[in-house]
């Protein structure tokens, strides 16, 4: 920027220096203004142009995207948990013992599809109860869950029976 006279500080200089130039000096000061902000932008625009980067190296653009695609797969890839791992192959065992029971008795495909897959989530949910009730008592003798969907019934007491 370019450097301005300034007169002394006294009352003369004062009243020498009229409105107008006051006017003129601020309308230089807003012009240069203008032209640092378009430029201050345009060199903004410049560096976020990514069009840019990848005409100058497309090797390096082509490895950050790789990169950038192989990080987003491992953030939205589920992993199994350790009860699924040891319930898969369970149920699939169910699924192969029940289907060959299953075979002769029901004639129409439906209904022995219907079957097999009541019979399959009937012993995982089962599997899954007892499973969590031994965990939940610490490695304890586990009793098999009473109940809604398990093969086990609930103990009557008959010697309090009135």
């Amino acid at each position: 920027m370019t450097e301005r006279e300034h007169p002394s500080n006294t009352k003369e200089a004062d009243v020498e220096r009229s409105a107008e130039d006051i006017r003129q000096d601020i309308a230089k000061e807003k012009e240069n203004i203008s032209q640092t902000v378009e430029q201050i932008g345009e060199r903004i625009n410049e560096k976020l142009d990514w069009r840019g980067y990848v005409k100058d190296s497309p090797y390096w653009a082509l490895g950050a995207a790789a990169g950038l695609g192989y990080l987003a797969s491992r953030m939205f890839l589920t992993r199994t948990t350790p009860m699924e791992r040891i319930m898969r192959p369970i149920a699939e065992e169910v699924r192969d013992s029940l289907g060959g029971l299953l075979a002769g008795a029901a004639g129409s495909g439906l209904i022995k599809m219907t079957l097999m897959g009541i019979a399959t989530k009937a012993a995982a949910s089962w599997i899954k109860s007892a499973t969590s009730t031994a965990v939940a008592s610490d490695g304890a003798v586990t009793r098999p869950q009473t109940g809604r969907g398990s093969a086990v019934s609930p103990r009557v007491d008959t010697e309090n029976i009135i």
